[in-house]
């Protein structure tokens, strides 16, 4: 989340104050990296078997309305694409379905916020229609998960919905390939795919927390990507 955490949240790790965002996201612009959105960036490794020079993805996970309200404006002004992982069954609803136990409701976006974000060249993937444990339910309704959240964001956004994040990172062998056959060129975990090789459907993420709180660190952990 791109906003201040709420009196009543109990965990807080997962907001990033909305200056301290701009912040980075300007470090990132004058380091002159390359931005795009997860789908070219998994496509170009497919074709290549590289990563762009300096090239990097900014996700958000869930959907909820402080990535428009806050994160969006930084990243037009900016002239950064993102990709943002949502939950269908959450769009328009203020819920606590995507958050961890006992966090207070929080509002996704609209329909309408969507499409003007898809305008400007945010990607939306896919973060399966109800934000189930995909590891922890049986096969078929993940499968459920997985092909009706495709199929509702690209009847909305009339665009292929090309990537997938798995609701918290958790995965399985099976999970993975049932991604794969409904069309996704990728999915994204956050530490729990492999760290010694880069499988399409368990791609890590580096995270960035409220704990990053300094330039200085934020910047550290990005060099690690260089």
């Amino acid at each position: 989340m791109i906003d201040f955490p709420s009196p009543e949240s109990r965990v807080r790790g997962g907001f990033t104050p909305p200056q301290r965002f701009a912040r980075q996201m300007a470090h990132l612009k004058e380091g002159a990296f390359t931005f795009n959105t997860a789908a070219e960036l998994l496509e170009y490794f497919r074709a290549k078997a590289c990563f762009p020079p300096r090239g990097l993805a900014v996700t958000f996970d869930d959907g909820c309305t402080d990535n428009y309200t806050n994160a969006f404006p930084v990243l037009r002004e900016l002239g950064i694409r993102a990709t943002m992982f949502v939950v269908p069954s959450c769009i328009g609803e203020t819920n606590d379905k995507t958050l961890p136990v006992g966090e207070p409701p929080r509002a996704h976006f609209t329909r309408e916020q969507m499409l003007e974000m898809s305008k400007f060249g945010i990607e939306f993937g896919s973060h399966s229609m109800n934000h189930r444990f995909l590891h922890q339910i049986p096969l078929e309704e993940a499968r459920c998960e997985i092909e009706s959240a495709k199929n509702y964001l690209e009847d909305l956004l009339q665009k292929p919905c090309k990537t997938f994040a798995y609701p918290a990172g958790y995965h399985t062998p099976e999970v993975q390939r049932v991604i794969e056959d409904a069309g996704h060129i990728c999915a994204f975990s956050t530490v729990y795919g492999p760290k010694d090789r880069l499988d399409l459907f368990a791609v890590n993420r580096m995270e960035i927390f409220r704990r990053d709180r300094f330039l200085c660190q934020f910047a550290r952990k990005i060099r690690q990507l260089e």
